[in-house]
């Protein structure tokens, strides 16, 4: 009996230990904002959280999904409310809970208020590809031991310590509005930095980000169609369930 007893209590902490990371409490309302409250880039997946508040205004389910399943918006296909429906998400977390765990926790909240379901399936997508521009590559080896994803340092540079040309694509995302692949060949770290102007044409900011990646680091952006992994939402409801 007391070995009996000892398997149970194991069993449950060890349930306790696989259950997925929850907010402390969470709101989660249809908005009243008007639609230029949507604070959203296209193509970003970061999930805010600013002392452990986690605070989504104007979102729609679509914007949601795309954050907490880190994907594009165009990485998934569903009933068309999903873009045109908002809503308001409050969260309480801890201020260093990172962004996987974030992502989780989204995951969570939107399968419970929304009794959203998916499944994945392989669909070819409009991607960007990053080739090497006329000239050769001109990106620093790095010669130190550290090896760092790309940082984004808002509103317009990359920088790069340590990283990869995967981590390059992935961080590129955020500003070319679709996913981006590397095609280069290019093995090993390097370190840069690219600065670009939010526009498309070259602005008083530097150049667009085609430009700059051609003249900065001697890539290029080239687009295309390519077989991704993509999100099909099966089930979701217009009106979460109550908070």
């Amino acid at each position: 009996m007391f070995g009996k007893c000892i398997l149970i209590a194991g069993l449950a902490v060890a349930a306790l230990n696989a259950a997925p990371p929850a907010f402390d409490v969470a709101s989660v309302k249809i908005s009243k904002a008007p639609d230029a409250a949507v604070l959203f880039t296209p193509g970003a997946a970061r999930i805010p959280n600013a002392g452990g508040t986690v605070t989504l205004t104007n979102w729609s389910l679509r914007m949601c999904i795309a954050a907490a399943w880190d994907l594009d918006v165009n990485q998934m296909s569903g009933p068309a409310w999903l873009s045109t429906e908002r809503y308001d998400i409050a969260a309480k977390t801890s201020a260093g809970t990172s962004q996987a765990d974030l992502r989780l926790m989204l995951q969570e909240l939107l399968t419970e208020r929304f009794k959203l379901a998916t499944h994945r399936e392989s669909k070819e997508i409009p991607v960007y590809a990053i080739m090497i521009a006329k000239g050769g590559p001109r990106l620093r080896a790095s010669t130190g031991d550290q090896h760092l994803p790309v940082i984004f340092a808002p509103p317009t540079r990359l920088i790069g310590q340590g990283s990869t040309l995967q981590s390059l694509a992935s961080a590129l995302r955020r500003a070319a509005g679709r996913p981006v692949i590397d095609k280069t060949g290019l093995a090993g770290t390097f370190d840069f930095t690219l600065s670009y102007s939010p526009d498309e044409a070259a602005t008083d900011l530097g150049p667009s980000l085609f430009t700059a990646l051609q003249e900065q680091l001697g890539l290029r952006l080239e687009p295309e169609k390519s077989p991704l992994e993509t999100l099909v939402v099966d089930r979701a409801e217009r009106v979460p369930t109550e908070n």
